[in-house]
Order: structure tokens, then C-alpha cells, then sequence
């Protein structure tokens, strides 16, 4: 991945806020917790509505470069995200856990917000493998046809999120007892055609 100016300082402001684990918190049972909550990465905002399991970005633009199909092969992958949820608080017999995963990439130029590329989404619910654990796991595929962007770079910026959601009649979500959105940053764009695979902690 070409690093520019404008990429090296987002990195280094990732290093330093320690943004990517930020967590909202409420008693399990006894409140309900906001449904919402946010975080950012130089002028990307990603907001995470765990009531409606929907991890949403803002301040970019997709590109609106046109390029002749027969130009330019796109670019093709898949993305597997493993999210391992730690649940260190009590929650009522019943709660499920949630996940979603956002997925941006392409040519990314932070210098004028915009992307070449697309926006992937996915969400699902855990399994629970041991006692306090649960795993969720979702493949994301993907095909992008890039252009030339000589101020941008390429690569992949991931928002997750994980919620501990109560029980529910048919039809309706449960109360979102807690929650957490997390940004892993930007990632190398692999090769065409590679399938890549990140797994990610939380607690709740």
C-alpha cells in the first residue's frame, strides 16, 4: 500500500487516541442501553445502530469515475471477519449476541474524501462455543472496477460491531443491553481474486 501524507497521519492519530476500542457501558437487566454509538477515523465517521444491527460511514464520497468494463477488470475478493465476543458482564438467560461489519475500500483519497471502490455490509448472530464466549463470523464478498487515482491509495478500512441483545417475540429485536463499534484501521487492498481473513476480540 502507498502510504501518503495524508494516510500517514490518520495512522499515527490511530496510534495515539487508542480509538479503536471504544465501548459504551450499562448494567445488563436494569437500563436499556442507547442503541447507537459512534466513532471516526480522520474525516470518516462510522455509527453503529445496534437495534437495527447496521453499522452506517460518512464524510467520503463515493467516486463516480466511469470505466469501460472491458478497460478495466474489476477487482474481486472476499473478506472474512471473525469477531470473538467476550461477555464479561451478567445478562439475562436469552441474550443472543450480535455482530456487523462494515467494509470500505478501494483507492481511498482522505486528502478530498472520496473512494473508488465500494461499501460492504454484513451482520449475523454468534455461536456460542464455551461458557462467557461467543464467536460470530461473516464472509464478505466483493468486486470493484477502480480507476486511476494519482492522490489516493488503496486499501480496506473495517468497522465492527458487537451488541448483547435481550430476548425477542418473532418479529421484534430485543433490548440492546450493550454495545461496541470498533475500527481496525486501514489494511493493505489484497491482490485480486485473494480471500483474507481478520479476527477481532471485544467484550461486553
Amino acid at each position: 500500500m502507498r502510504l501518503s501524507p495524508s494516510l500517514f497521519a490518520v495512522l499515527l492519530c490511530l496510534g495515539s487516541a487508542g480509538f479503536a476500542h471504544a465501548q459504551q457501558a450499562a448494567a445488563a437487566g436494569s437500563i436499556r442501553q442507547p442503541s447507537a454509538s459512534t466513532n471516526s477515523t480522520g474525516g470518516l465517521n462510522f455509527a453503529y445502530d445496534a437495534q437495527h444491527d447496521q453499522i452506517t460511514g460518512s464524510g467520503f464520497q463515493l467516486s463516480t469515475n466511469t470505466v469501460k468494463a472491458n478497460a478495466t477488470a474489476p477487482t474481486t475478493g472476499t473478506v472474512n471477519v471473525t469477531i470473538n465476543i467476550k461477555q464479561v458482564s451478567h445478562f439475562a438467560k436469552g441474550t443472543t449476541f450480535h455482530c456487523s461489519v462494515y467494509l470500505l475500500g478501494g483507492i481511498i483519497d482522505l486528502t478530498n474524501g472520496l473512494v473508488d471502490g465500494g461499501v460492504e455490509t454484513a451482520y449475523g448472530v454468534g455461536k456460542t462455543s464455551t461458557a462467557g464466549a461467543s464467536a460470530c463470523t461473516l464472509s464478505i464478498p466483493y468486486s470493484w472496477t477502480l480507476a486511476h487515482d494519482p492522490y489516493g491509495d488503496t486499501g480496506l478500512i473495517l468497522a465492527f460491531g458487537a451488541s448483547a441483545v435481550g430476548a425477542h417475540t418473532a418479529g421484534e429485536h430485543g433490548d440492546v443491553y450493550r454495545s461496541t463499534l470498533q475500527i481496525d484501521g486501514i489494511e493493505n487492498l489484497p491482490a485480486s481474486g485473494s480471500t483474507v481473513s481478520y479476527a477481532f476480540d471485544v467484550a461486553l
